[in-house]
């Protein structure tokens, strides 16, 4: 807190400084003035809270001094100290925010006791400016959030109708038939929080907008809006084509320079209308899921070999049954190497991975039954460290929530996980063999245990599969019988056609012209 002593009299001065224990107060500023004129200035160079004025100087008195602070709209707490007990005196204190009116020659512990009182007012005035600060920012944050929720609800709807679109924006402040929508992807958010902003995101979100606000304040109308996992900004400007553009990269490396914020960027580069925000921020999107995860975008040859964690369900759920989490993170480890070797592996690529390791995921969850194992992988996360880890951690919570005690995994899980490879590959050349070696059981065991689980052989399975999925291309697509056969899972057409009359003692063609409809 900072304070202001104002007196013609050197020694009077001096004495105040040297009399009060000014720590008790918080206070840590002292000036010093002799006059009015000189004190006018240093208040509005450092905006004392507290004053202690006395009413008789030269230039520049105490009753027109506190006149101009009046006048100038200042509300420091003022102490006022004269030899003179007179009505003018008095009534400037009251109008200049007094605190107290003390006679010369004055006790310190009566001053002491007025500065007590102006540092309590100026605690309880500060109190509540923060209890409206804050009460007003939780209405703002309220209606943004109920913006952005808005805005979420839009394009969630089959049957928008334009002009809601049009109205939206509008109330954004958005003029709806002429401005810029850019699409952002955090890439880091999560650990910068974590690491910088002690888990509190608002205060990071904060952060984004406030440095948002230096660069787009000057191009025209924006708002900025979290949706899903990315950011999207909206712009009003009138300015030349080249400057938002340039703006948009002047951000993106202004977040990164400031918070260290990374980000993948979707721009369409050109004003839209309303009709077209909704394929827009599908382009844009679409441009985000092109984005090179590594190598800072370099470019680089795919090896003819991909990583695939369905392959391995039986080697997971096992390391899982036995608690071997160093045996997963091996494995992830070398998921990582494989892509890190290709050197372009696109965001829309990692999604794939996401996607197929959160099924096997739900595969081994079911199979322990236990309503806690649910977590799966964020399907927007663009760093193949933060997904390394990220998959390591489910692992490891799930190998904490697992009673072990009660866990009784058999071969039966097994057999399930070699169906739900089948069900996977029926385009493959799948064997009774093949099955054997890929998961280490003699193919008599394996027969024998498919047999007694499903009652029907691993052929008769796998044949039934591919003609359901054939007399489904059949119906609903028009592909031809030599494509429903590749897809089916058959090189030879004669042989599909074979098998197909077998099934449903009709041809392929027969089949499709009798129930297409």
């Amino acid at each position: 807190m900072k304070l202001l002593i104002v007196d013609d009299e050197e020694h009077v001065r001096e004495g105040i400084e040297l009399s009060i224990d000014w720590e008790s107060h918080h206070i840590d500023q002292i000036y010093m003035a002799e006059n009015g004129l000189e004190a006018l200035e240093l208040v509005r160079a450092h905006q004392p809270e507290i004053i202690i004025c006395d009413m008789s100087m030269h230039i520049m008195d105490g009753p027109q001094f506190l006149e101009k602070l009046r006048e100038e709209g200042w509300t420091s707490k003022v102490i006022v100290l004269s030899g003179y007990q007179q009505f003018d005196y008095a009534r400037a204190t009251l109008l200049a925010s007094g605190v107290d009116y003390l006679l010369k020659p004055f006790k310190i512990h009566d001053l002491d006791q007025a500065i007590r009182k102006a540092c309590s007012q100026v605690n309880e005035e500060r109190q509540k400016q923060l209890n409206e600060l804050s009460t007003n920012f939780r209405i703002n944050e309220a209606n943004h959030l109920a913006k952005e929720q808005r805005f979420s609800s839009l394009f969630e709807k089959e049957d928008l109708e334009k002009e809601e679109i049009s109205a939206f924006l509008n109330s954004l402040g958005i003029a709806a038939n002429n401005f810029y929508v850019v699409t952002f992807l955090p890439r880091n958010k999560d650990e910068l929080v974590r690491q910088y902003y002690a888990g509190d995101e608002r205060l990071f979100n904060f952060a984004l907008k406030n440095i948002t606000k230096e660069f787009f304040d000057s191009v025209g109308e924006w708002y900025f809006i979290q949706h899903e996992s990315f950011i999207v900004i909206l712009i009003s400007s009138n300015r030349a084509p080249y400057i938002v553009p340039s703006k948009i990269n002047q951000l993106q490396e202004a977040w990164n320079r400031t918070l260290r914020l990374t980000t993948f960027v979707g721009f369409h580069n050109e004003q839209i209308s309303y009709e077209l925000l909704q394929p827009t921020l599908l382009e844009e999107k679409s441009l985000i899921l092109s984005s090179n995860i590594i190598n800072n975008g370099k470019q680089g040859d795919h090896p003819a070999f991909f990583y695939s964690f369905m392959d391995k369900e039986i080697v997971i759920l096992e390391a899982v049954r036995t608690k071997n989490i160093q045996h997963i993170k091996e494995m992830i480890a070398s998921f990582l190497d494989e892509l890190t070797a290709k050197q372009v592996v696109t965001l829309r690529e990692l999604q794939h991975y996401t996607v197929e390791i959160n099924l096997l995921l739900m595969r081994i969850y079911s199979q322990f039954k236990d309503d806690r194992l649910h977590e799966t992988m964020p399907l927007w996360i663009s760093r193949l460290d933060e997904w390394a880890v990220r998959l390591e951690q489910i692992f490891s919570d799930m190998m904490e929530l697992i009673d072990y005690s009660k866990l009784e995994l058999n071969h039966t899980q097994h057999i399930l996980a070699i169906r739900n490879y089948i069900n996977d590959h029926i385009k493959d050349d799948i064997t009774l063999a093949s099955l054997a070696e890929r998961f280490h059981f003699s193919a008599q065991y394996l027969a024998k245990r498919f047999k007694e689980e499903y009652n029907t052989t691993i052929i008769h399975y796998l044949t039934h599969l591919r003609m359901e999925k054939a007399s489904s291309l059949l119906i609903h697509t028009d592909l031809s019988i030599q494509d429903v056969a590749i897809e089916s899972g058959f090189e030879e057409l004669n042989y599909f056609g074979k098998v197909f009359r077998k099934h449903f003692n009709l041809s392929p063609t027969s089949y499709r012209k009798k129930f297409k409809q």
